[in-house]
């Protein structure tokens, strides 16, 4: 229910923010259309990991441990609290987001909100889906999803750190050494 919620408020939220955008309708349907749309490479990852996720035999996705109600809570917390997490971060960039790494006209380096917690947490929220679903799910096929999520978002931190470097420089880079990635506190506890 929570995964229905955040996709609709990102349909939503992205046709607002291409609306209000200045310009005529066609580059505002372009941008709509460039900034909501994933990146060739990891369409093409998800298709070819769902193909191989439905090739194996069906005992292979056999929960792992029995599902019990700690994890069940657990997960669902940690899904809603997520989804909320990606709301507010969305939110927080405004036009300025994109459904792949670029640099906006007009680009401002955010660093309040969710992001004095964590420089990515749009990032966090999805790991954060992934994990509660892996904890629904009694770690069964969840986890091979898990696996390349963390991957692609490990990926994705990268490129983006290294964009934003290029285009804040030393603003960026301080921030950076201030604030974890993608779990929060994680700084704190480095500097113990």
């Amino acid at each position: 229910m929570s995964i229905d919620i955040l996709g609709l408020v990102w349909l939503v939220s992205a046709a607002w923010f291409a609306a209000v955008r200045p310009g005529p309708l066609g580059g505002k349907l372009r941008h709509f259309a460039h900034t909501l749309l994933p990146e060739p490479w990891m369409i093409a990852g998800l298709i070819i990991l769902s193909v191989v996720v439905h090739l194996l035999p069906r005992s292979t996705w056999t929960p792992l441990i029995w599902k019990t109600a700690i994890f069940t809570g657990i997960g669902s917390v940690l899904i809603v609290a997520s989804v909320a997490l990606m709301i507010w971060a969305r939110f927080a960039l405004g036009d300025m987001w994109a459904g792949r790494p670029m640099i906006q006209q007009d680009h401002q380096l955010r660093t309040g909100g969710p992001y004095q917690v964590v420089r990515h947490p749009i990032y966090t929220g999805l790991l954060g889906i992934m994990i509660g679903a892996t904890l629904l799910s009694g770690f069964g096929s969840s986890l091979v999803m898990l696996v390349f999520v963390i991957v692609w978002l490990l990926r994705r931190v990268h490129v983006e750190d290294h964009l934003l470097i290029d285009t804040f420089g030393d603003d960026y880079r301080t921030y950076r050494r201030r604030v974890p990635a993608l779990v929060p506190f994680t700084r704190q506890l480095t500097r113990v």
